[in-house]
């Protein structure tokens, strides 16, 4: 029995070899051959017969076939049902009866494209004792009958007909395509564009106290300059005919608030002295309240249409609100800060379980504990321990630390850190990819919901039975309020549930959210994005977070160390 196996194996392998062989020749490509065809009279009659193309071949050019079938004079040809042939692909068309090919002369196909910037030539070979036509005969004919005058590469046509290159297809013109003119160009004389990440120190801290996110103007001073568009040039088809240049978009002066027009309308100057930004497209110098030392009880809540400065720390329980930003040049304590713009704490805020801050723009901080945050745009900082943000954008840790532990921290797109968690397993919940207010939203509507179904519940079971005849007056005004009452939280709970089918929708939809640890997520730590949910149970190192058809997946981390 093994000698009948031993004997078995050499036929096995080569039956695998020949099949996998065999596999390879599947995987070869499948060589390239133009189209071409051939005219066959026989003593049945005239017929066309095509061999169409294979693989990156180029397929048969209908208008070369036509002209070539029309120039031989074949008796009882029907162009239209030659083109209803050709356009069915058929591969044997029978174009007349039985009769003698006649004489021809070699002649050209010249094919211009719909736009006019590429024109072609075919050469066909003398028929029988046809005679054949010389370079300079064909490049009259071109220049002349065809008209093409413009980017014609005389040299190519000399050379296809000097070759005999029959029935080969080449392009021997190209036009000159309009150029559009150049946009119109805002140029700013501060820095528009800014970046919210501090710069990282040779020992690895973060230099939040050097961030360079305000710039300031005097008045008078130009603030930005646009230049204006220009005209394009002007394009040709091969057949000569100008084709028109369209002039660049003008860009109109992003004025916004504090800032005039020039006499010439050609910049925009700062009308007062202070903070100049770019902020939604427009260019605007905010005024400054600097208060030199720390906001305490000597100086009470601070409220500004501007930027505010602070060059001390503020104390808890007080606010600041400002229409701009707000700078910190000292340390925050259990205090709110409202802006409207972004706020910049170059150390940082022990918000006491009770400080608070609010921005239209970014969050930048050296550290951030025990505080709410909520930000337009992202948050920035070294470390943030047992905090709640909510932030449209990014949450970023950057910095000696990099750390994030404990609290609740939603975000919009990405959360970056070293490390998310801690050894001593503190709770983090992590919560991305819808944004964070479409998720409350959702979560208020549902106990919205919760409630008005209680209320009808309770309307119903009052007046699902019919009045007795002896009800009073007044029972039955009650019972007409309370059915009018009952239509109406029917209707406010008809919309709610339209409005939490729409969002859920959008909770539903999967994001490219993404959560990159640098160094390590800690156990504990509760990670949701989209519709997926992990709780991690062990340490998990260099890792980047995703969500990927409903399920929290994790690979080797997309981001640096540093």
């Amino acid at each position: 029995m093994d000698e009948s196996k031993q004997a078995q194996l050499p036929d096995e392998a080569n039956m695998m070899s020949k099949t996998g062989e065999f596999e390879q020749d599947l995987k070869k490509p499948e060589p390239s051959l133009n189209a071409s065809y051939e005219v066959c009279y026989t003593d049945e009659g005239v017929y066309l017969e095509i061999t169409r193309e294979q693989g990156e071949g180029e397929p048969l050019r209908q208008e070369c076939v036509l002209f070539d079938l029309c120039r031989r004079g074949i008796e009882g040809l029907n162009v239209d049902i030659l083109q209803l042939s050709l356009r069915r692909k058929d591969i044997r068309i029978r174009l007349g009866g039985p009769q003698m090919q006649k004489p021809a002369d070699s002649d050209v196909v010249v094919i211009v494209t719909s736009n006019g910037m590429t024109a072609g030539m075919m050469m066909l070979p003398p028929i029988q004792t046809g005679s054949e036509k010389t370079a300079e005969e064909v490049l009259e004919r071109i220049k002349a009958e065809c008209e093409i005058t413009f980017g014609l590469d005389e040299q190519i046509v000399r050379n296809t007909i000097e070759n005999k290159d029959f029935y080969k297809y080449i392009e021997i013109a190209h036009g000159k395509p309009a150029q559009k003119g150049k946009d119109g160009e805002v140029v700013f004389t501060f820095s528009a564009v800014r970046s919210y990440a501090p710069e990282i120190l040779p020992d690895g801290s973060a230099d939040y106290k050097s961030l360079k996110l305000f710039e300031r103007v005097s008045e008078g001073d130009v603030v930005a300059t646009v230049l204006p568009a220009e005209d394009g040039i002007e394009g040709m088809t091969v057949k000569g005919v100008s084709i028109p240049a369209q002039r660049g978009k003008e860009k109109k002066l992003p004025k916004g608030r504090n800032v005039k027009a020039s006499e010439d309308g050609k910049s925009l100057i700062a009308e007062k002295s202070g903070r100049v930004d770019f902020i939604k497209g427009r260019v605007e110098v905010s005024d400054v309240y600097n208060v030199l030392d720390d906001v305490d009880m000597g100086v009470g809540n601070v409220v500004f249409d501007g930027d505010v400065v602070i060059g001390g720390s503020v104390i808890s329980g007080l606010s600041i609100e400002a229409t701009g930003n707000i700078e910190v040049r000292g340390y925050v304590e259990g205090a709110t800060l409202k802006a409207g713009k972004d706020i910049v704490l170059r150390n940082g805020m022990q918000g006491m379980s009770h400080g608070k801050l609010e921005a239209g723009g970014n969050v930048v901080a050296r550290f951030i504990e025990r505080a709410t945050i909520t930000a337009q745009g992202s948050v920035f900082a070294d470390y943030i321990v047992h905090c709640l943000i909510v932030a449209s954008d990014s949450v970023v840790l950057k910095g000696k630390w990099g750390k994030l532990l404990g609290g609740v921290i939603r975000a919009g797109k990405e959360i970056t850190a070293k490390t998310i968690g801690s050894p001593g397993n503190d709770q983090t919940q992590i919560e991305l990819g819808i944004l964070p207010e479409e998720r409350a939203r959702y979560t208020k509507l549902d106990a919205e919901r919760g409630q008005i179904k209680a209320q009808l519940n309770r309307i119903q079971n009052i007046t699902r039975m019919p009045p007795s005849n002896d009800i009073s007056p007044d029972r039955l005004a009650m019972r007409q309020k309370l059915i009018e009452a009952s239509a109406q939280l029917e209707e406010q709970y008809d919309t709610i549930v339209r409005e939490m089918e729409a969002l859920k929708e959008v909770l539903d939809t999967s994001s490219e959210a993404r959560v990159n640890a640098t160094k390590a997520v800690y156990p504990n730590v509760r990670i949701q994005i989209d519709s997926g949910f992990l709780t991690t149970k062990t340490m998990i190192e260099f890792a980047t977070f995703r969500c990927v058809n409903g399920q929290i997946i994790f690979t080797a981390c997309e981001k640096s160390g540093r």
